[in-house]
């Protein structure tokens, strides 16, 4: 069988996106498409199983917090030797837990870097909220 051409130049991979609807019925599919992608690629069994749990500590924290009939989206994207996530929903309640609170510092165990933000919508009634993770892929 031939190489196949990375499609990104550099190694970077095919970024990869699930947007559904904020409900924690879908936090089963979430869960399943972080262990495919990061198993796809390159991640360690270790790495999935920190990522998925991660994925699923931030959804879960989205989902309470989402304004009603809105999606949570996550961005999946290997960029060298780094494998990263974006999640994003419009939220409506304070989420976010407490920068030295038992949630957030587990949330930093599982991954390399965390990030969070929240940009208000001009009606301030809700916000775009994000949150990055990443991991160092295996030498």
């Amino acid at each position: 069988m031939p190489d196949v051409p990375d499609p990104i130049p550099g190694g970077g991979g095919i970024p990869t996106t699930l947007s559904v609807p904020a409900l924690h019925a879908q936090l089963p599919v979430i869960r399943m498409l972080t262990e495919v992608v990061a198993m796809h690629g390159g991640c360690t069994l270790d790495q999935v199983s920190d990522l998925k749990l991660a994925v699923d500590q931030v959804c879960t924290l989205l989902i309470e917090a989402a304004a009603p009939a809105t999606e949570i989206t996550c961005r999946f994207h290997k960029d060298h030797d780094v494998f990263r996530i974006e999640v994003t929903a419009t939220t409506i309640e304070r989420w976010r837990p407490a920068p030295d609170s038992l949630e957030w510092r587990i949330l930093e165990l599982l991954a390399d870097t965390l990030s969070a933000n929240e940009e208000p919508e001009p009606t301030g009634k809700a916000a775009k909220s994000k949150v990055e993770l990443s991991i160092g892929m295996p030498a």
